[in-house]
């Protein structure tokens, strides 16, 4: 009897682990698709105000800013977000940690 319901208690740990890895996985592809779709909102906004700063103002130099600018930015955005996807590593070990020589 009661390793029936170790057992049972056993199968219903193992079926949350499951679905909470599960609803983890999705939350984080909710998190790629985002973040994709920032980095592509922040290149065509900056190709759109550099259209409208070549052909609207005629200003080739303001072209040029707002193309720097908008480049800098989305550069910083999606290299954030692909540091975002490193897992850190493991450094619970006390031999991982490399201080160099001692003096």
């Amino acid at each position: 009897m009661a390793k029936k319901k170790g057992r049972e208690a056993r199968k219903e740990r193992a079926r949350a682990a499951k679905e909470a890895r599960k609803a983890a996985e999705e939350q984080l592809q909710r998190l790629q698709t985002r973040r994709k779709r920032v980095a592509a909102l922040i290149a065509v906004l900056t190709f759109g105000a550099a259209a409208v700063c070549y052909w609207g103002f005629n200003e080739q130099q303001l072209t040029g800013v707002v193309l720097l600018v908008g480049g800098v930015l989305f550069l910083l955005y999606t290299l954030g977000a692909l540091g975002a996807h490193v897992k850190p590593r493991d450094r619970n070990r006390a031999g991982s940690i490399d201080f160099g020589q001692r003096d």
